[in-house]
């Protein structure tokens, strides 16, 4: 009995862990990245958003800016100012970005990012999960991933997506999905 609850709660987890984009909230603004435009995405952006849209496809006031997006939390980068965003090829199905904060001119924070590149955005290797207590029997999980893209006008794009879910006991199930979108104006 011991071994079919713990299969059972195995292939819950399996099949709930999956990261779910909602791409209606982002499709009337969005370009379209292809396999030979990846480098379209290089270029320097304003870290503070210009626009916010939540999980009920509605604009808000209400930004992370950048460091929020991607959960930095290092606080040399609160005061960064400009995003510069370099692409890498690695191979046919993978890229890699490189992040460059700076604070007028001077580097703040730099960090990369594999990406792989899915239905015209670029999915970023920032898969994040975590359990607590025995999933689904008296705890839960918290998954988490960005990715990127470009607006109609070619300013960049994130998108989250945030799912924290559980039951007790198989019952009684508790949990949320969080899809929410921002976008940094491109700096010419």
């Amino acid at each position: 009995m011991k071994n079919l609850i713990l299969i059972f709660a195995t292939i819950l987890l399996a099949l709930s862990s999956c990261v779910s984009f909602d791409r209606k909230m982002i499709k009337n603004d969005l370009s379209v990245i292809s396999k030979n435009k990846i480098s379209s995405i290089d270029g320097k952006y304003k870290i503070e958003s210009y626009e916010g849209i939540n999980s009920a496809r509605t604009k808000t006031d209400k930004t992370r800016g950048f460091n929020g997006m991607f959960k930095l939390q290092n606080p040399k980068i609160a005061d960064s100012d400009i995003l510069e965003i370099k692409s890498n090829p690695i191979n046919e199905k993978q890229s890699e970005l490189r992040f460059t904060l700076f604070k007028k001119d001077s580097v703040t924070y730099t960090f990369k990012y594999k990406v792989k590149l899915k239905k015209g955005l670029l999915i970023v290797d920032n898969y994040n999960s975590k359990c607590h207590g025995i999933p689904y029997l008296f705890g839960g999980c918290e998954n988490f991933q960005s990715r990127i893209g470009l607006t109609a006008d070619n300013n960049l794009l994130v998108q989250n997506y945030y799912d924290n879910n559980g039951a007790f006991m198989f019952f009684m199930w508790a949990g949320y999905t969080i899809n929410y979108a921002e976008k940094f104006e491109r700096i010419n």
